[in-house]
């Protein structure tokens, strides 16, 4: 037994553990695996938000190019660039600052003189004026068009400058920048109201200060959770920064475009060169903020299919420079935490710092999920290591209940041997003694007396194991008819009560007036009469008593049959029915029996849709109780 455990352990418990263990841990790379993917999937709706905002940005580069295009075609280029400020706000709806550049660098468009009366012009020439008439350099981040680059030096400077930690600018470009300014606005219309709207102006600010410069080299705005989460670098912001000047990066080409922070604003430069004269450049500035009606046509209406049904799972965002939302989809959503999004793309050099950020709408539903299985897998494995031990124990106690049965019928061969070679001696004994001549007349009748008693022990013992045995195999047959069981109980009481009388025993039948009709084997029913009185003269202690009461209980007859021995053990009242089982070994008590009795008694009151009930007696003793159903229409057939 202990072996058979111990071989359930190694061979299917054990390995049924560490195969679950395998299966959590493998679930957990697999939801690893699925957020990755997960991420990978969201991840590509804010890279095409991205993009969106980029081809939205392209779409008014080329807006602008074909209103200088058009002014050009209605008048000659020089001209138009003398008042090409004006004429692009009456040309182009989009607000912002056209601009026009001589081949050396002088602003042709706007004036000193014609800003004084436009705050935005003037602004423009303050703040970006050095930078397009190349007096200064500047940190600019530089935006491909198209299939246009800037030129090979420029790109180098913008790689170098994206590796730096921290870009500093030199001094002598401020210096330049200050005589500039000193200069230009000496020449001024000295009027009071050109005076008031210069007091009002803004102060000159660096163009490019070193905090401006390092903005690159710095964390993004926002920290992607699940970027993070596989790449430690992933919040570096990956812009291209370059320190150079206007004329650097309009070399070589015909149009293009560069944004620049001044005054922690973000501007946005376009410019092109026309074919008509390549010698003049006419640009314009853009502020990012004025661009505002372009963001929402950049996120994609949410697809509500089964995935996304009523509330959005997501919500996917346009963040600017300060991490503020100026776009969101569902429109008008919010978002708890702006910094931390679920993932996030920047829009690139043409809105430095600005990102399509996705965020969740239950922050912790990936984890919620991955938990979720985490637990009813662990509960699959709990369950499965739970049946398995179950049927291990059911393996374990049946073949325990086996051991016990092979003891069982061992012990069974051992006192039917007992039982069988007990009559046997004293049949032959006493037959001996009759053959060889020596046995007086008057104990004649006694041993032939005691060879039937014990001719009929052996045959009730064979007849009960070939019964059994018949059981077991399903191949006992019954001879049901209809029958007053009243007139079978008189036959054997009669047959054995007699015995019991000379045995010493006191008797007594109380019986209910009959008859009792019922539907049963005669034979069988009699069978299991004897057996209950068998056991009763075989039990009995020092006060020899049996009794037998038959009466009627609601639609059955019962036939107790009661004595005064030594009773059934505390615990043990159902094992009795077991077959084998015996409460007293006969070998160690020398109470006579092969434990088959009651065994085969149940199993016959059973055919006949009865049963025997045992109880024990106060005072000492046992009651076992046959009850049976009585067919009242049946027809009482004479014994």
């Amino acid at each position: 037994m202990k072996k058979s455990v111990l071989i359930f352990l190694a061979a299917v418990l054990l390995p049924s553990a560490v195969l679950g263990w395998l299966a959590l841990r493998n679930a957990q790379e697999q939801q690893i695996i699925l957020e990755r993917r997960t991420a990978e999937l969201y991840q590509s709706e804010t890279e095409n938000a991205a993009v969106a905002v980029r081809a939205l940005i392209d779409d008014e580069r080329r807006a602008f190019a074909e209103a200088v295009r058009t002014l050009i075609a209605a008048r000659p280029a020089a001209e138009v660039a003398k008042s090409f400020t004006a004429s692009l706000a009456d040309a182009w709806p989009r607000k912002s600052v056209g601009f026009s550049i001589a081949a050396d660098g002088r602003i042709l468009s706007p004036t000193t003189a014609a800003a004084a009366g436009h705050a935005d012009w003037q602004r423009f020439l303050w703040d970006h004026g050095p930078f397009v008439s190349n007096k200064m350099v500047v940190s600019v981040f530089p935006v491909a068009v198209d299939n246009l680059s800037y030129p090979e030096p420029l790109r180098k400077k913008a790689q170098e400058s994206q590796s730096a930690a921290g870009m500093k600018q030199s001094a002598a470009p401020e210096v330049e920048r200050d005589e500039y300014l000193k200069k230009e606005m000496s020449s001024a219309p000295k009027s009071k109201q050109a005076a008031d709207k210069a007091a009002s102006a803004p102060a000159p600010a660096a163009a490019a200060s070193e905090a401006s410069a390092q903005r690159a080299a710095q964390l993004r705005n926002v920290a992607p959770q699940q970027m993070l989460a596989m790449n430690e670098r992933a919040a570096w912001s990956q812009l291209s920064v370059a320190t150079t000047g206007f004329r650097e990066i309009t070399a070589g080409s015909s149009e293009g475009m560069v944004t620049r922070f001044v005054d922690d604003r973000l501007g946005i430069l376009l410019w092109m060169r026309p074919e008509q004269a390549p010698e003049l450049i006419f640009g314009c500035l853009i502020d990012a903020e004025s661009l505002r009606d372009l963001w929402p046509r950049a996120l994609p209406a949410p697809e509500y299919g089964s995935a996304r049904a009523g509330r959005p799972d997501y919500v996917l965002a346009l963040l600017d420079d300060k991490a503020r939302a100026v776009a969101t989809e569902p429109a008008g959503a919010a978002m708890q935490d702006l910094k931390h999004p679920f993932v996030a793309s920047e829009i690139g050099e043409a809105l430095p710092h600005w990102e399509a950020a996705l965020y969740l709408a239950r922050p912790d539903q990936l984890q919620s999920a991955a938990r979720g299985a985490r637990r009813t897998l662990a509960l699959l494995i709990c369950a499965a290591l739970g049946a398995i031990g179950c049927g291990g124990w059911l393996v374990v106690a049946d073949t325990r209940r086996q051991v016990v049965l092979a003891e069982k019928k061992t012990d069974f061969v051992s006192n039917v041997s007992h039982e069988l070679k007990t009559p046997l001696t004293s049949i032959r004994m006493f037959a001996e003694l009759m053959q060889g001549g020596r046995v007086e007349p008057e104990r004649r009748a006694q041993y032939l007396r005691i060879i039937t008693v014990e001719a009929e022990r052996l045959t009730r013992l064979i007849n009960n194991v070939l019964d059994f045995a018949g059981h077991e195999r399903r191949q006992k047959r019954f001879d049901m008819r209809p029958l007053d069981l009243r007139a079978a109980l008189a036959s054997v009481w009669e047959n054995h009560e007699l015995h019991l009388r000379e045995s010493g025993f006191a008797t007594r039948w109380e019986a209910a007036d009959g008859p009792y009709p019922i539907i049963g084997d005669e034979d069988a029913l009699a069978q299991i009469l004897v057996n209950l009185l068998s056991n009763a003269e075989k039990y009995s202690t020092e006060k020899k008593e049996v009794e037998m009461r038959s009466y009627l209980d609601a639609g059955h007859v019962c036939v107790s049959v009661l004595d005064r021995g030594s009773g059934v053990p505390e615990g043990e009242e159902r094992k009795i029915f077991e077959a084998f089982y015996r409460a007293h070994d006969s070998l160690s008590s020398g109470i006579q029996g092969s434990g088959l009795g009651l065994t085969l008694a149940q199993r016959l009151a059973r055919e006949h849709g009865g049963e025997i009930l045992y109880q024990s007696r106060s005072g000492g003793g046992s009651s076992f109780t046959l009850k049976l159903p009585l067919a009242p229409d049946a027809r009482i057939l004479p014994a």
